[in-house]
């Protein structure tokens, strides 16, 4: 399956826009609006298909039972791999499960016994653990982001894409280009068409990666209903 680099993202948009040879746009406008485009697609991507972009990360708590988000991040450049969002938070044995600030404000402050459920909740830059506890080894299921477009080391640089699908990205910013003083609002309403019709392709591909039926479920979980 041929490659395509970042090069080749900057040409082709230029080409759907009508554009190449134009001054109106610059490289670098379009190379920044095609990083916000992979931005939002992955985002539609793992909303579809949450483990579609799937790490461990084997992290350990601060001494006020916190860890950094930035720490769930891995890797570096052309490989980055940005958080997303977590998938689960245990220590190996145990499943913490998650809560919010509103409802344990005093959980940091007062005797938070080890007996009681083990939580945590994001606030702010971290996650905060219950019971607090320093020095204490956990396992993070994520998924992730891949480096952004106009973060890749150069424009030979190959960006990560579910494959054959890279035009969705193309025609989503050239759209949002042609946008520009407003002046091609019918050729960008049509990319932007294109880009739907696509996506929605692509999305129904990476929802089932097996030939089981998609299944309604509950969002709790069977543990929850055990006899008392």
């Amino acid at each position: 399956m041929a490659t395509t680099t970042r090069a080749d993202l900057i040409e082709q948009t230029r080409e759907y826009m009508d554009a190449v040879g134009s001054s109106r746009w610059s490289d670098s406008l379009i190379t920044t609006v095609l990083g916000s485009v992979f931005d939002a697609e992955w985002s539609n991507i793992l909303n579809a298909a949450p483990y579609y972009k799937f790490a461990q990360r084997q992290v350990t708590t601060a001494s006020d039972g916190t860890v950094a988000l930035s720490s769930l991040d891995s890797g570096g450049g052309d490989t980055q791999q940005n958080l997303y969002r977590i998938l689960s938070v245990s220590d190996g044995n145990v499943l913490y499960e998650q809560t919010n600030f509103s409802d344990v404000p005093l959980a940091t402050t007062t005797n938070y016994l080890p007996t009681y459920p083990r939580l945590y909740y994001v606030a702010g830059d971290n996650i905060q653990i219950l019971p607090v506890a320093s020095n204490l080894s956990l396992y993070i299921y994520v998924n992730y982001k891949p480096t952004t477009i106009n973060d890749l080391a150069n424009d030979a640089s190959v960006f990560d894409f579910p494959p054959n699908a890279n035009l969705i990205i193309v025609w989503e910013a050239a759209a949002q280009l042609l946008l520009k003083g407003g002046a091609e609002t019918s050729a960008a309403n049509d990319l932007k068409a294109l880009a739907a019709m696509e996506r929605e392709s692509m999305l129904d591909d990476i929802r089932r990666r097996t030939i089981n039926p998609t299944r309604m479920a509950y969002p709790d979980l069977k543990y929850d209903w055990a006899g008392g």
